[in-house]
């Protein structure tokens, strides 16, 4: 049991205050506008960095950017709760004491959250933010390996390296819990809805997904998964060659040929996010 594993862990990430304040008034559809420009503001490191994100070329805004409530009304409440939990998400990454990379394993997270925004969007998946969450909590059990079991991490992600077996492959070899699994708990204590658990849980097999409602959202994360895996080989930590489900195509009701077009929106998003990339941090030139 997860539960069990993780009992006498007393160092799990969790959204402080802030965060979970600005989630909940962002997930609230009758909050107001002046609410959420109220929390973000009482945080002044995260409003800095939800303005730079805002200003960063990926949303091609037609003009800076300066006040947080025009920020809200431009993005919508949505974009702005992923935004507020891709910084968190960023943050606790820098807790782990594994050796794995972890700017790579952000740009990992970061790259499937936008891939999967991209996908969304050309099968006209009607939410697109929704994608964009799921793709970025997707592997976030690997952060609760980072900091409760960095040497199993360490370990595992080596074998991986010199075997050229795909991590989550390797997991099931050892008859571990899966860093899948342990990702949908997470996501559960965060009392984040079922839908982010599901994806976390299901990402790597969507076929074993058993709630049908939840299909399109499976798969679409696995693909956008893979592409990541194919355009950042090694940056997930997992370094077999990526695998894609047989049922992806008929679920998403695309072509094969329709891949090559994808990863090429992608890598056009993906230039475009050099902030979102970066976890919103300043950077030297």
């Amino acid at each position: 049991m997860i539960a069990e594993l993780l009992k006498d862990i007393e160092e799990l990430p969790t959204p402080d205050f802030h965060v979970q304040q600005i989630i909940n008034i962002a997930s609230n559809p009758d909050a107001s506008v002046k609410t959420l420009e109220k929390a973000i503001s009482t945080e002044p490191t995260l409003s800095l960095k939800v303005l730079k994100l805002v200003n960063s070329a990926y949303y091609g805004l037609p003009k800076k950017v300066t006040k947080i409530s025009e920020a809200v009304m431009i993005l919508g409440f949505k974009t702005v709760r992923n935004l507020a939990l891709s910084l968190f998400t960023y943050s606790s990454l820098n807790r782990g004491t594994s050796k794995i990379d972890k700017k790579m394993l952000w740009k990992h997270f970061m790259s499937t959250a936008i891939i999967s925004e991209v996908v969304a969007k050309n099968i006209g998946y009607p939410e697109q933010e929704e994608a964009f969450m799921a793709g970025l909590l997707h592997d976030v059990g690997k952060i609760v390996l980072d900091i409760a079991f960095p040497e199993y991490l360490t370990m595992i992600v080596n074998k991986s390296r010199e075997s050229k077996i795909n991590l989550y492959k390797l997991e099931k070899m050892l008859e571990v819990e899966t860093h899948n699994e342990i990702g949908s708990y997470l996501i559960e204590k965060w009392q984040l809805p079922e839908l982010y658990q599901i994806v976390s849980k299901f990402h790597d097999e969507p076929e074993e997904n058993t709630s049908p409602g939840f299909n399109s959202i499976v798969f679409i994360v696995h693909l956008s998964n893979y592409i990541s895996n194919l355009l950042y080989p090694g940056y997930s930590g997992s370094f077999g060659d990526p695998i894609l489900s047989k049922d992806t195509f008929k679920v998403l009701g695309i072509k094969p040929s329709d891949l090559l077009k994808l990863i090429v929106k992608s890598k056009d998003s993906l230039a475009k996010a050099k902030d979102l990339m970066e976890g919103g941090e300043d950077n030297e030139t």
